[in-house]
């Protein structure tokens, strides 16, 4: 073989290469969904990540603890503080409380949030954020 068709060949195989590993990270961006902050509806691809942000208040001493995760999802994370400024690379909301979840069946299920009061308090706040969650099945792709 000629120099120059193991050079061309090497290229091609450099850039498809590139191509691949570009269309996997893209593809691992897409699927991660960031869930709205004061609640609602989620949808997400059975076995993709989905990230909850929730706003404490440390003037108080009030914070967010996770009430309740049906089936369908699981925790992998939190609660965890998002650091402001937010490092590029985590999916979340700076200055607030974080809770990582992987969707693990497809189905509809339930996430629910209770706002309590720190230690020594006797009287807790009435305050809950609630995500109704919609896992779909791989592959489906009219979520996206």
């Amino acid at each position: 073989m000629s120099t120059r068709s193991d050079s061309t060949m090497r290229l091609g195989l450099v850039l498809a290469a590139m191509l691949l590993a570009t269309a996997g990270c893209a593809t691992l961006e897409r699927e991660g969904v960031l869930a709205p902050q004061g609640g609602g509806a989620v949808t997400v691809r059975d076995g993709a990540p989905f990230v909850v942000s929730l706003s404490p208040d440390p003037a108080v001493g009030y914070g967010w603890v996770l009430k309740s995760a049906g089936p369908g999802v699981a925790v992998i994370g939190g609660p965890d503080v998002t650091t402001n400024p937010k490092p590029p690379s985590i999916m979340g909301i700076a200055d607030a409380t974080t809770f990582r979840f992987r969707a693990t069946a497809p189905g509809t299920t339930t996430v629910e949030f209770a706002w309590v009061a720190p230690p020594g308090q006797s009287v807790a706040a009435e305050r809950t954020v609630r995500y109704d969650v919609t896992v779909t099945p791989p592959g489906f792709f009219g979520i996206l």
